[in-house]
């Protein structure tokens, strides 16, 4: 058998291993109305700006345990976004949601390992020029960014 004819299916199956799955996207269509006290809870958040957008989101399993556990939001129809960059927001799902992130990116990817009983979350965003990826940890209270990495895109 030739190098050439295994070298494709080669690189494939390396290159399916080594990406990460994201669990979130600012521009999945499936996304719905959220839940009123999600909504709220993220309305009556600090800073929160978008005032006049239209809150949507999913559910997702926070602690990793195969039950939803919170909600992950943005804004419909791209309301206060930049370039591939929109709100997210994180919410800890309970008697009273609580929002536990609000950040800007494009992706948000739930990891394996868990910090304080929830997994560590990384969000991305990217142009044609430069990428930013952060790793945030849950402190026991509220997610708190413990790394970041950016650069230009080659």
């Amino acid at each position: 058998m030739k190098l050439r004819s295994v070298l494709p299916a080669l690189s494939l199956a390396i290159f399916s291993t080594c990406t990460k799955a994201e669990d979130f996207s600012i521009e999945e269509e499936k996304l719905s109305a959220v839940p009123k006290a999600v909504e709220a809870s993220i309305r009556g958040s600090k800073n929160f700006e978008s005032n006049l957008c239209k809150l949507i989101g999913k559910p997702i399993d926070l602690a990793g345990e195969g039950t939803n556990s919170g909600f992950v939001v943005t804004t419909a129809n791209a309301c206060d976004w930049g370039a591939a960059l929109g709100p997210i927001w994180v919410v800890r799902d309970g008697a009273k949601p609580v929002v536990v992130l609000s950040y800007g990116g494009y992706s948000l990817t739930l990891g394996k390992q868990k910090t304080n009983g929830f997994r560590n979350v990384a969000i991305s965003a990217g142009t044609a020029g430069r990428y930013t990826e952060s790793l945030w940890k849950f402190n026991g209270e509220f997610y708190a960014k413990a790394k970041e990495k950016s650069g230009v895109n080659r």
